[in-house]
């Protein structure tokens, strides 16, 4: 793809030339009870000089890994560009919370950095001196708080379009993550689209809690706004999650224009207003608001909308989009002029025959998806079934993409790599269709339940569940097991509760509720705790992760009815 005349090539060279634009603008830090902490982009410039000369001290040079595992945005964000300016190619992990116990984080940087070979890992001040493995020698760990050396030592690369700019390990909601390799040129591309897909100008004013470690956090909500010379701000994930308010206040005080809040962020806001009230904010200011899980709940959109009438927020804001790590981030935007349009399908057609049939919405059986808009200029979208070819519009398929927006491949993993291409297309592993010219997701291949011949997606299933009033978004999550002795799937329905008899009473009437509904039988119910929901860094639920924990027998109590 050509891109227009001046657009940097490598992102060193988008750094500089913002400086050279934007001298005052920068990036801000949001912390509970201080003052914001802004840093310009002259001064980012030189910081990551600074992180690139301590980088090169040890060793570092062009094309060389290193495993970022730090835990504030504070802290990744000169690392991250020095990494970009002397060639180094990072890869952002989030950092573990402890070593007495299993954490996930932990096992995941082991794994990575037995992937990535001979790399080292730089850690947080907090975590150098208790880092705990087995698996990652002492030698390699590089406390970044002795990182900084002199700036007149650092030594920039001379970096080209189509060099590997960073591996962005996927959020793994259905396997082990994989080490997306995005090169200079994926990433300008892409967020090329972007900008010009929400219009986004060097006046407007991002705030962000997504984390830096998730591809929204790092293209969308950094490196895209440093691009055009935009104000950003950040917010530490763990702050938003022990209290959402402050993403709320931080948008009202800053008139934040552009922002992000998935399922799961939405769910958080929206507890937190039933239990404390909303204060006299205001988010007017709002014009982008983009919501990128999938599938996009509609019922937590919609609760999450109405909450936040009182503080003036224009539903026009909600911004659902499309995208994957695999294609840098983003593949498809709806009219940013226009509200989020929901459609109802029949259920019956969509899940049975994979065919889209629009319906009434509010009548039985029906299924409602949102929009989720059309290709951006520099990516194709094609719906095709098993064997790559087309096929018509509403009908249900793989969801394929193309473009110089989109990985070579997986680091390290050549079978996976050739697993998903195909004559240049990526196979995403979502299922969706086309319906009047615009892009709806059903749901992720892997998340598909076959039953009594016929297919059902685990987040309907839970939508339909929902419908009884004593349950909740978040309190139930279904998934499907192959039973190996009886040879066929069968549901495993995991509640958020204690192992009683009003938790049973509920089992029962879950139980009724699908054999009158979709003549479905449940019979096996895993009572949890809330905590151990295993999900992605944006908040998607690891649903294969419990089928695991399922099949080793891990879960004392289960309620068979």
């Amino acid at each position: 793809m050509t891109l227009p005349s001046g657009t940097p090539a490598v992102l060193p060279e988008l750094l500089t030339a913002t400086c050279a634009g934007f001298p005052l603008h920068g990036i801000g830090f949001v912390t509970p009870g201080n003052p914001v902490s802004f840093t310009t982009f002259p001064d980012l410039e030189k910081s990551a000089l600074s992180m690139l000369a301590g980088m090169q001290a040890r060793g570092l040079k062009k094309g060389d890994k290193v495993i970022l595992s730090l835990e504030k945005s504070e802290e990744i964000i000169p690392v991250l560009w020095g990494c970009f300016i002397g060639g180094i190619i990072p890869a952002l992990l989030q950092p573990p919370v402890t070593f007495t116990s299993y954490n996930p984080a932990a096992e995941k940087t082991e794994k990575v950095f037995r992937l990535l070979g001979d790399s080292c890992i730089i850690l947080s001040h907090e975590h150098a001196g208790n880092w705990q493995s087995s698996q990652i020698p002492a030698e390699v760990l590089i406390d970044v708080a002795g990182l900084p050396g002199e700036i007149e030592n650092a030594i920039r690369a001379d970096v080209l379009p189509d060099d590997l700019a960073l591996i962005q390990f996927s959020s793994g909601s259905t396997g082990d993550p994989k080490g997306v390799m995005l090169s200079h040129r994926n990433i300008i591309i892409n967020v090329t689209d972007i900008i010009r897909g929400i219009a986004l100008e060097p006046d407007d004013i991002s705030v962000n809690w997504m984390p830096l470690y998730h591809d929204m956090g790092l293209i969308g909500f950094h490196i895209t706004p440093v691009f055009v010379g935009v104000n950003q701000y950040f917010i530490d994930p763990v702050d938003f999650v022990k209290n959402p308010a402050i993403w709320l206040e931080t948008m009202s005080r800053l008139k934040c224009s552009i922002s992000a809040c998935p399922n799961f962020g939405q769910l958080l806001v929206t507890r937190y207003l039933g239990r404390k009230g909303a204060q006299d904010w205001d988010l007017s200011s709002l014009r982008i608001l983009f919501n990128g899980a999938e599938p996009i709940s509609v019922a937590t959109m919609r609760t999450f909308l109405d909450g936040l009438k009182s503080l003036k927020l224009n539903p026009v804001a909600m911004f659902p989009a499309y995208g994957l790590a695999e294609a840098t981030l983003a593949v498809t935007f709806p009219d940013r002029l226009a509200e989020a349009d929901v459609r109802a399908f029949s259920r019956h057609e969509l899940v049975s025959r994979g065919i889209a049939v629009e319906a009434v919405a509010g009548e039985d059986n029906v299924i409602e998806l949102v929009t989720l808009g059309r290709q951006l200029n520099q990516c194709e979208l094609m719906i095709a079934d098993d064997h790559y070819q087309p096929v018509g519009e509403g009908i249900v398929a793989n969801v394929l993409v193309k473009g110089d927006n989109v990985t070579r491949g997986y680091f390290g993993n050549p079978g996976g790599t050739s697993a998903v291409f195909h004559d240049g297309w990526l196979l995403t592993g979502d299922l969706g269709f086309i319906f009047q010219g615009d892009l709806y997701i059903t749901g992720r291949s892997k998340d598909i339940i076959f039953i009594n011949g016929i297919n059902f997606y685990a987040h309907d299933l839970e939508t339909i569940a929902l419908k009884i009033d004593r349950l909740s978004v978040g309190k139930i999550v279904i998934a499907g097991y192959f039973d190996e002795p009886e040879g066929r799937d069968k549901l495993l329905i995991f509640l958020i509760g204690a192992d009683n008899e009003t938790t049973r009473d509920l089992c029962r009437e879950i139980r009724n509720h699908f054999s009158t509904v979709i003549g479905l039988s449940t019979e096996t119910f895993i009572p949890i705790r809330s905590g151990d929901i295993p999900r992605t860094s944006s908040g998607k639920i690891q649903r294969y992760k419990l089928v695991e924990r399922y099949r080793r027998g891990d879960f004392l109590n289960v309620i068979h009815v």
